[in-house]
Parts: structure tokens; C-alpha cells; sequence
């Protein structure tokens, strides 16, 4: 009897929860107005369960530059868990934690560029904010724990299957005050089928001149100005 019961609740858990898995390329991998990819292309993917509880986690994957994560593998390789429900009438929070790991990887500081981020996110219809701390070094700035990211994004549809998209990011590390600066991206998506298709424009402003220069590897401007295309697909 209690195996039947034992199988039954696993048998209900499943039920409850949700599998899904997606895949995808894009002509630059961006992440928060940078270049991850020295403006090449990256292909991208990962997995997510989700319980109707509001309970998450997932993985998330995409090549990087071995240049920009020295000695690295040139991949990164994410793991985010958290909670998210619908609070009031049309209102949801997102709380949880995102994990950036990079192979065998130090990066332009020379140091371990592995970083952990607590978040708590609030969205509404079509917008949603969302704030972002380090739990330790800021991908390997020394002595940079507690660095904050403020993001606000908008996902309009504008016909059918057709949205439009617009990010705003600032990022502030802690204990280096030449090194924030604020993220745009604008553009639109397009729903072929289920395959994702997006144009987007990505511009960053305020970065000092010493940010520049981290920011520039052999020679290529990671900040600079980009039109990036990407398709991706759910399953």
C-alpha cells in the first residue's frame, strides 16, 4: 500500500510540473551590453523545470571567447533556480539565484570569473523590472561583492506574433567607480512556427575610458555599437 501511495504522489508531482528545453544562435552573444563572443556568433541552449508551486530551476549554455575568459574552454555554462508566482491580479515576482561558471576560466582581470547573483523581479503585462546583487566578486573585479544590476524590459505586442523589445540595464561595481555603465537594447521578435527570430540594436553609454580599455581584446571593442539577429526555438 505504501508504494501505491509513494507512486501515486510521484506520479501527481510529474503532473504538476513542466519540462522544456530550447535551443538557438545568435550573431553576437551580448550580456549586458558586452560582448561575450568578440562579436562573433554563438550558438546557445539549455533546460528549465518548473513546478506549478512557483518553484524553478534551469541551466542555461553558449560558447564564449577564450580571449575575453583566458584558458577557458570557451563555455559558459549557467545554473539558476527560484520562485515565481502571480502575487495580485495581473502581478507576479520572480526571486532566486543565477549562476555564471566559465570552465576552467579566468578573464581580463586575471582571476576567477565565476560569479553568483541573488534577484528579485516584479513584472506586469508587458513590463518588468528586475534587480540583480553579487554574492561574491563581480566576474572577477577584485574586491567587488555586492555589485548591483538595475534592468527594466518591455515586450509590446505589435501584431500578430510579431513583439517589440526594449531593455534598459545599469550596472554598478562595487568599490570600482570608473567601471559602471548603462545598456540599451531596442528591437523586435518575430514567432515563425515557434522559431524566435529577433533584430535587435544594442548601444551602451557611460563607460569611462578605463572601462573601455578592459573591454577591448586584441584589439576589438566589445562595447561598441552592434545590430545583432538570433533565432531560437522552445520544445
Amino acid at each position: 500500500m505504501k508504494k501505491i501511495i509513494f507512486t501515486l504522489l510521484f506520479v501527481s508531482g510529474i503532473a504538476q510540473a513542466q519540462l522544456t528545453g530550447n535551443i538557438g544562435g545568435t550573431s553576437d552573444y551580448r550580456f549586458r551590453g558586452i560582448s561575450q563572443t568578440q562579436k562573433s556568433a554563438a550558438l546557445q541552449g539549455g533546460i528549465d523545470y518548473s513546478h506549478t508551486t512557483g518553484f524553478y530551476v534551469g541551466n542555461w549554455n553558449s560558447n564564449v571567447s577564450s580571449l575575453v575568459y583566458t584558458d577557458s574552454t570557451g563555455l559558459e555554462s549557467d545554473l539558476y533556480g527560484g520562485f515565481k508566482k502571480e502575487i495580485v491580479k495581473g502581478v507576479s515576482i520572480d526571486v532566486g539565484t543565477y549562476n555564471y561558471f566559465y570552465s576552467q576560466a579566468t578573464n581580463k582581470f586575471l582571476s576567477n570569473a565565476n560569479t553568483r547573483e541573488m534577484y528579485l523581479g516584479v513584472s506586469s503585462g508587458p513590463v518588468s523590472v528586475k534587480y540583480s546583487r553579487s554574492l561574491g566578486d563581480y566576474f572577477g573585479a577584485t574586491n567587488s561583492k555586492g555589485s548591483q544590476y538595475f534592468q527594466a524590459d518591455l515586450a509590446y505586442p505589435i501584431a500578430s506574433k510579431l513583439t517589440a523589445d526594449a531593455h534598459y540595464g545599469r550596472t554598478i561595481v562595487a568599490n570600482h567607480s570608473t567601471s559602471g555603465y548603462d545598456d540599451v537594447k531596442v528591437g523586435a521578435t518575430y514567432d515563425l512556427s515557434g522559431y524566435k527570430i529577433g533584430a535587435h540594436y544594442f548601444t551602451n553609454r557611460g563607460l569611462s575610458e578605463a572601462a573601455k580599455t578592459a573591454n577591448t581584446i586584441s584589439g576589438e571593442k566589445l562595447y561598441t555599437n552592434q545590430f545583432v539577429v538570433s533565432v531560437a526555438k522552445s520544445f
